[in-house]
């Protein structure tokens, strides 16, 4: 059945089941810090706990094709990444608990983009997919946790869950909203004012706001698609925006020295705001035993 931009699409392609400164006692202060960061270092998806320091890797990712494809559900209770064989045929989704001990897993075949994100009640995963029988026609594809296919949407470029199971997502006609029955979506935003379109949302807590990324900056909106402003800017690029845990806080990754994509954290601004690679006054770093963390993927803090 053809389809127009994201409607609904049930798919019959074959799924195989299956600076913030460093207090005295190693924590993180003047940071937000509260809560646990999970983020892909170089070798390992680790958890930092902000308050006391604490760090501990949950997975060994050192030979995983995409580091920085994972996603942690909002309890923080599970993980999920997905592994892509070399010929890009086969790819593998697996959910791990909090303990980085294998949940459940499954298969799709062929051509999955962007970081798959775990439903609010964990039920289900969704992701960009390119199944080689239609592309390059791309859709937002949701499975449930053993590999079954149940909704889509055609011509989504990027996309977050809400906090009661709803999916916005971005396409090139504008920012869309679906119902909380994942069989329909509406429009709430144009896009045209952007020379690209918006990736990387993330949804606050309480479900009123969205964060993205345009042109390596990072932008807000409400969920109606009202209020749409940017909040950062500079000469590198600002990366993986995410909420903290309490909508108080922003986490994001700093693109700037070429082989460190590093963790920062600021108050949400009330004006765009200039961010300084070289300084901690906007937008302090997040250390952890006096380093700088280093993240591949969205720094989430749950």
């Amino acid at each position: 059945m053809k389809t127009t931009i994201l409607s609904l699409i049930l798919l019959c392609f074959l799924v195989l089941p299956m600076a913030c400164s460093k207090d005295k006692n190693g924590g993180i202060a003047g940071g937000g810090g509260q809560g646990i960061l999970y983020y892909a270092a170089f070798k390992g998806f680790m958890k930092l706990d902000l308050r006391s320091g604490q760090q501990q890797q949950l997975i060994d990712i050192g030979s995983m094709s995409h580091q920085e494809r994972f996603d942690v559900s909002r309890d923080g209770a599970e993980i999920v990444a997905y592994e892509e064989s070399l010929s890009s045929d086969q790819v593998r989704f697996t959910i791990y608990n909090n303990s980085g001990q294998v949940a459940a897993s499954f298969q799709v075949r062929q051509y999955v983009n962007g970081v798959p994100r775990i439903s609010p009640d964990k039920s289900k995963v969704a992701v960009i997919w390119q199944p080689a029988s239609t592309y390059p026609r791309k859709f937002v594809a949701v499975f449930t946790r053993s590999g079954q296919q149940v909704a889509g949407f055609e011509g989504a470029s990027d996309y977050a869950w809400l906090p009661d199971g709803r999916l916005v997502m971005t396409a090139s006609g504008g920012f869309y909203l679906s119902n909380p029955q994942l069989t329909s979506a509406s429009r709430i935003a144009d896009v045209s004012r952007f020379a690209d379109v918006p990736g990387q949302l993330d949804v606050s807590p309480d479900g009123a706001s969205v964060l993205f990324t345009s042109n390596y900056h990072v932008w807000v909106m409400n969920l109606d698609g009202s209020g749409m402003r940017q909040l950062t800017t500079s000469d590198v690029k600002e990366w993986y925006p995410a909420w903290s845990a309490d909508g108080k806080k922003i986490f994001f990754t700093l693109d700037w020295s070429g082989n460190c994509k590093e963790v920062r954290v600021m108050d949400v601004p009330g004006q765009t705001v200039s961010i300084d690679p070289h300084s901690d006054a906007v937008a302090p770093r997040v250390l952890s035993d006096n380093n700088r963390i280093c993240s591949a993927s969205r720094p989430m803090v749950r």
